[in-house]
């Protein structure tokens, strides 16, 4: 949950909301506030931490989390699950993460189609009221947002992107024996196949 504050704090200050805004809303200082969200420059070239929360997402895979919760939100749903995230991975065509399966074949909107109908099946309603407006992560969303930090590691990235998301989502479901990605014909390492060879054509692009 702190760390999804943090990602609003980032999305105000996107906006135009100042530090001193920010910090009067949060019940603190404004250098209160700097201090807990600004990030020095020269932290990216650090190692990842998982500690940072989304402090080393990239604005898409940021972006991925900020669109699972409003597909979340949409459906009435009281908790942000796996699907959502698929959903909000969606949301970013052209990424790595969806480029890499399209490039396998998979059609993009299949993959949506399957998820709606998922998350649907699957829907934990608010008990009472409206859906609040800061929404947990479910077991499954969660367990996917940590393993976004061991994929990255594992391929020596100091940054999280569309890719770890989409290897974390996956990682899951060979975890727990399938899932909405697997059931439609994703799997785990023909995908990461294709992202390396994808970061491998872009740094050579960088490079010439």
């Amino acid at each position: 949950a702190d760390h999804l504050i943090g990602h609003f704090v980032d999305q105000a200050r996107r906006s135009g909301a100042s530090w001193t805004d920010i910090g009067r809303s949060m019940g603190v200082t404004r250098q209160a506030a700097q201090k807990r969200f600004v990030r020095k420059p020269d932290d990216v070239s650090a190692p990842l931490d998982p500690n940072e929360g989304f402090a080393r997402f990239t604005p898409r895979a940021r972006n991925v989390v900020m669109r699972s919760q409003e597909h979340a939100r949409s459906s009435g749903c009281a908790e942000i699950r796996s699907e959502h995230l698929v959903l909000g991975l969606l949301d970013e065509p052209g990424s790595l993460g969806t480029t890499a399966l399209s490039e396998q074949g998979i059609a993009l909107d299949a993959v949506r189609s399957a998820a709606i109908r998922s998350a649907t099946e699957a829907r934990v309603p608010a008990p009472d009221g409206p859906v609040p407006d800061i929404i947990p992560f479910g077991a499954d969303s969660r367990r996917a947002l940590e393993l976004t930090f061991n994929q990255a590691l594992r391929l020596g990235h100091n940054y999280v992107g569309t890719e770890h998301v989409l290897l974390a989502l996956l990682e899951c479901e060979d975890d727990g024996g399938g899932g909405l990605l697997s059931d439609i014909g994703v799997r785990r390492e023909p995908t990461e196949d294709h992202i390396v060879a994808a970061l491998a054509r872009i740094v050579a692009e960088q490079r010439a």
